[in-house]
């Protein structure tokens, strides 16, 4: 009887031990799409019930807002538009936990024969158009600027119906244009549409929200809900066929067809992306702008609100395990191991002795947030770290991909990382579409590196030559004795301009991209399950904050060439015998650094540029008090110049406008092409009064200048100078701001941040 008894108590023990779910729900703000598939993958592949979540997806109601939902506890989690900002000021405790898009999908849509092109052409027009679309920042900016109210327009209840707009029943729409557009040209109907990006308005949309209350009482439920919910839009935006189809079968109450959807995974892939930007993205800054358009149209904003508006989680928080993890982590020392001959991923320089780079940030978090204890065996090769794995006199090396030939001795972790293998040829090769070409030539690759194996199978003909690392491929391809080398483009990018290759480029891409996970000996699926979950817990900021960390030593490395000056300088004392060489040297690192600095279409500086004499002012600043000022300027109704003229034009217009930029400055002043068609001058120990003055200059010159083809061109002006505790970015923030408000009340004229 006590055995039964023990065994029963054993059972209910059991039962109870199971992991908890918690259940939760997120409202749609549309029907059932594209737009959504990230929620629907996170569901279907159990990314959700991973995260030990039951998530069920509410439908769309035009009656039923996401934002009422979520404020009023009818659903968890909502997904909104940029109008969460106001709702935020009128006192509601919404809280932006993830945008999707960096740049707003929505467009006014109407049929071609009504000849609605501009803005303008909406008055008297009937526009289908929700609330919250009315009140989102890029429709009221784009007809602020325009100098229409939104009185002068016709609203009508949106009935989410693309027939109405058809038979005569709108004359707009409002709706997406990875969406509406693609749907209507496959029934042979021709559309107009109006884009608030093409007038300068690009801001979040399809924004992830909460409440207050949920992000205070449930801070681990947010975080798993965000991760899983971003690990569910990678997977659909890496497999956009087999995710359409998924919607096509499950979730398709408007009877999209399979192209339909995939068209816009594709544009809205793109959208996500936009600026390099990691999935998920979100800043107060970017809010700060939105907010200060808002203002400008006389709604009111208030600056207490925006505490706490843009989810923050950058706390390291513990994570949750089970007993048989915690024992685990509480009874072994975990021995990791990696090289340092792969930067930026892991390498070490003259400076740091310790091992450096992007997988080290990532395992440090990793330790960090689980409290293991670690010990460090170093590795001279990568084979050396495939044998300690093997033969488990290691446990776990930090950066690597799946393959065949691992997979009898070793697991791996979830990929918290993805980068394109690129082809390195010498200079003279022209550009690669792809591997076909080197079909007959000789491949240099790292040995044991997991694409060996995928080009093998899929490119016999290619002779692979398998080298100690990719430093020792790119010295033999610059000597001639291999055609090629392949790696993740990083890898390539790093070691090129560290050994000063000038004779080589990057010349193709492959089809195979590189996922780095961390390979675990196959006896260990405990740490594999816990180094699973710190990965999940690291958040979006926190993954760009690394990136960009050896982003910005990359390019250190592209444009600090002082040592190899003071080199040949010492040379031509010493020596005469090497005069002519280290002139030679010097010429060609010339050569090189005005090619890392400087924009290939316009020849002014570029963006690294820029920021180095950003650099060079602030501490200037800092020493001195002497401040500097900032100028951003951008190019008015851009893209209606691309679209009219072509883009051999608009190329051309920006090309003209660099040269008016370039003899307007004064020599101590910078001029570079920012990004796209903006532009920014950076005028070091001038106040903003006198950075004005500069900006009047050339306002008044464009003003006047005939451009060729287009003859008339206006920009938009935004300045600022460097104050007190500043930091760079607050300085450009503000100058950015300015731009944004000169835009915003119109265009052609000059603000003051």
């Amino acid at each position: 009887m006590k055995h039964y008894f023990l065994l029963l108590f054993l059972c209910f023990t059991s039962l109870f031990a199971q992991p908890h779910v918690e259940k939760v729900s997120v409202k749609l703000q549309w029907a059932d799409q594209f737009q959504f598939a990230g929620y629907y993958i996170a569901k279907e592949k159990g990314f959700y019930r991973d995260a030990g979540l039951e998530v069920t997806i509410q439908k769309f109601d035009p009656k039923r807002l996401a934002i009422d939902e979520v404020m009023s506890g009818n659903s968890t989690y909502g997904i909104g538009r940029s109008s969460l900002l106001l709702d935020r000021m009128n006192g509601k405790d919404v809280v932006a936990l993830a945008a999707i898009f960096q740049t707003s999908p929505f467009i006014l849509l109407s049929e071609k024969s009504l000849d609605i092109k501009t803005p303008r052409d909406l008055i008297g027009k009937r526009v289908m158009m929700t609330e919250d679309f009315q009140d989102t920042i890029s429709v009221r900016a784009m007809l602020n600027s325009q100098d229409i109210r939104m009185n002068e327009l016709t609203f009508i209840q949106h009935s989410f119906n693309l027939n109405d707009l058809v038979n005569g029943k709108a004359d707009v729409m409002a709706c997406y244009i990875s969406n509406e557009p693609f749907v209507l040209k496959e029934k042979g109907i021709e559309t107009n549409l109006i884009n608030p990006e093409a007038y300068g308005f690009d801001f979040y949309s399809d924004i992830l929200f909460t409440s207050e209350s949920e992000v205070k009482n449930n801070p681990k439920r947010v975080r798993a809900f965000v991760n899983a919910t971003l690990r569910g839009w990678e997977y659909a935006f890496q497999n956009i066929p087999e995710t359409a189809q998924l919607i096509r079968e499950r979730y398709n109450m408007q009877n999209k067809s399979l192209e339909s959807l995939i068209y816009e995974g594709r544009v809205l892939k793109e959208l996500a992306y936009r600026g390099n930007q990691p999935l998920g993205a979100i800043t107060i800054d970017k809010f700060r702008r939105i907010s200060d358009i808002y203002r400008v149209m006389g709604l009111p904003q208030n600056e207490d609100r925006f505490k706490g508006f843009v989810y923050d989680d950058s706390k390291n928080q513990s994570l949750l395990m089970n007993v048989k993890e915690r024992t685990f982590l509480n009874t072994t020392t975990i021995r990791y191991t990696s090289t340092s001959a792969w930067p930026p991923f892991n390498f070490q320089d003259k400076e740091h002795t310790e091992l450096q780079g992007i997988v080290i940030d990532f395992w440090d978090l990793i330790v960090k947030r689980t409290g293991m204890h670690t010990q460090f065996i170093p590795s001279s090769t990568w084979n050396e770290v495939l044998h300690l794995i093997k033969t488990k006199t290691a446990d776990v090396t930090l950066g690597t991909a799946t393959s065949a030939d691992k997979e009898p001795y070793s697991i791996f972790s979830k990929p918290y990382a993805t980068f394109a293998n690129v082809i390195v040829t010498n200079k003279s090769i022209d550009f690669l579409p792809g591997l076909d070409a080197l079909e007959g030539k000789r491949l240099a690759i790292g040995s044991g590196y997991s694409v060996i194996d995928s080009i093998k199978k899929q490119y016999p003909k290619i002779t692979i030559v398998e080298v100690s690392d990719t430093r020792e491929g790119l010295k033999m391809l610059s000597g001639g004795r291999v055609d090629a080398v392949v790696d993740i483009l990083p890898v390539v990018a790093y070691l090129m301009n560290a050994d000063h290759y000038m004779d080589l480029k990057i010349s193709g891409t492959t089809e195979f991209d590189f996922e780095v996970r961390m390979m675990i000996r196959n006896d260990y699926p405990e740490l594999k399950s816990i180094i699973d979950k710190a990965i999940d817990s690291i958040s979006v900021a926190e993954r760009q904050k690394i990136f960009n960390r050896y982003i910005a030593i990359t390019y250190e490395e592209k444009i600090d060439f002082t040592w190899a000056y003071r080199i040949a300088f010492f040379g031509f004392i010493i020596i005469s015998f090497f005069v002519y060489r280290q002139f030679e040297m010097g010429t060609y690192n010339k050569r090189l650094l005005r090619m890392a600095t400087t924009d290939p279409l316009t020849q002014l500086s570029n963006r690294i540029r820029l920021d180095e004499k950003l650099l060079e002012c602030h501490q200037n600043y800092q020493r001195t008090k002497r401040a500097y000022s900032v100028i951003m300027l951008d190019l008015d109704f851009f893209k209606r110049i691309n679209d009219t003229y072509g883009h051999l034009i608009g190329d051309k217009t920006l090309v003209t406008l660099a040269e008016i930029l370039r003899i307007s400055i004064r020599d101590t002043d910078i001029v570079g092409r920012w990004g796209g068609e903006e532009f920014m001058i950076i005028c070091p120990e001038t106040s903003i009064t006198g950075a004005r003055h500069l900006a009047t200059k050339i306002y008044e010159t464009i003003n006047n200048y005939d451009f060729p083809h287009i003859q008339a061109l206006t920009c938009s002006f935004g300045i600022a100078e460097s104050t007190q505790n500043d930091r760079i970015e607050n300085v450009v923030g503000r100058a950015d701001t300015a731009l944004y408000l000169a835009k915003s009340e119109g265009r052609n004229r000059i603000c003051l941040g």
